[in-house]
């Protein structure tokens, strides 16, 4: 068995195309399967949730910033982007600028920080309007508030733990579903705490025919069960390693 390893270096994790100095030649019939994978973890923060909703008394309209899309462990984390962005943003009528204060008491597991508006009359806002507020993810949980201060405990960001569907064009057609599809394995897609890479061994891979006897690249998509491509925190590249095999052949 041949084993080929390849990455999405420089490339969307979810979807790549991994190219080959030399076309890869088979004499005879030959089947692909999935061995490993290594991913990095999904984001927690994405253009749905990352909204910051401020205002200045006395005034009816709401501004509307973002933190940036990606994977943050902690709340604490999360504080930090939203006192980075405060202190970026410039407007002559409104001042975001925030005093940040850590708490030093109890152990660094529970520590607290708050985010305090220098100027008096503005709030952080929370309403049904406010979409994709990012004072959810810190369990500001009340439907509707203004508030000049925000008091934060330091918690990792809950995973949610879903199916990964690899796609590839080495694969031949299928049927998934009474649809044709190039599925080449799915996957259990976990959030590391640390961040960094995890790794999925496939115990007992499901070996597909391949679709050409010489390819030149190869392309990679990975979805969820909604068919849309899975988020990944782009910093790190996603590693497959196949295994290619002569077909056996079965007596009847």
């Amino acid at each position: 068995m041949e084993v080929i390893t390849v990455t999405s270096k420089g490339q969307d994790p979810s979807r790549f195309i991994s190219n080959f100095t030399n076309s890869i030649r088979f004499s005879e019939d030959y089947e692909v399967g999935l061995l490993k994978i290594a991913y990095p973890p999904v984001i927690n923060v994405s253009d749905k949730n990352n909204k910051i909703y401020i205002s200045k008394k006395g005034v009816s309209s709401t501004t509307v910033l973002e933190i940036p899309t990606g994977f943050y462990e902690t709340t604490h984390d999360v504080a930090q982007a939203i006192y980075e962005v405060l202190t970026e943003f410039q407007d002559e009528e409104m001042n975001t600028s925030v005093i940040f204060r850590y708490s030093t008491s109890g152990t660094a597991d529970h520590a607290k920080l708050s985010l305090q508006f220098e100027d008096k009359k503005t709030v952080f806002v929370v309403n049904e309007m406010t979409v994709g507020n990012v004072l959810h993810l810190l369990e500001y949980r009340i439907k509707k508030f203004t508030a000049r201060t925000l008091t934060i405990q330091n918690y990792d960001l809950p995973a949610h733990d879903q199916l990964g569907f690899i796609y590839s064009s080495i694969v031949s057609n299928s049927l998934i579903d009474y649809r044709v599809s190039r599925l080449l394995d799915t996957v259990a897609i976990r959030t590391p705490k640390n961040g960094g890479h995890c790794l999925f061994e496939v115990q007992n891979p499901v070996f597909h025919d391949v679709s050409a006897a010489s390819f030149i690249d190869i392309s990679f998509e990975i979805h969820d069960i909604d068919g849309n491509f899975l988020q990944f925190h782009n910093d790190l590249p996603t590693i497959l390693t196949l295994g290619i095999r002569k077909k056996r052949n079965h007596s009847i």
